[in-house]
């Protein structure tokens, strides 16, 4: 690899495109983030949360600092149930402007 190989820049659609799993950790990244977000709103520390959450406060700290490689796709939903949030799942056909798996945040007034 060249010196100007090194030092050049790659932008990607997303932080870990290209990566294995990239869309499914991606999708992950923004599920906890909204745990994040929704515990913080209720001003829960990390022992509380994980009394709601039915999870060890360890792991509330894993969620909280994006380490999710023990989550299952499965396990944050039912965090996001406990927190009074509905998931809904969509099948849609791929097509080139919509491939992988996609988080969206739908808000409700």
């Amino acid at each position: 690899m060249s010196k100007e190989q090194r030092n050049s820049v790659v932008v990607t659609a997303h932080p870990f495109e290209g990566l294995k799993n990239g869309d499914e950790r991606l999708a992950k990244v923004k599920l906890a983030f909204e745990i994040n977000q929704l515990l913080q709103g209720r001003g829960l520390k990390q022992k509380a949360a994980s009394e709601l959450l039915g999870i060890t406060q360890p792991e509330v700290s894993q969620i909280a600092n994006g380490r999710l490689s023990g989550f299952t796709f499965d396990r944050l939903y039912r965090c996001l149930q406990a927190l009074d949030m509905s998931v809904e799942i969509t099948l849609k056909k791929n097509t080139p402007a919509f491939t992988g798996i996609h988080v969206h945040k739908e808000l409700r007034v």
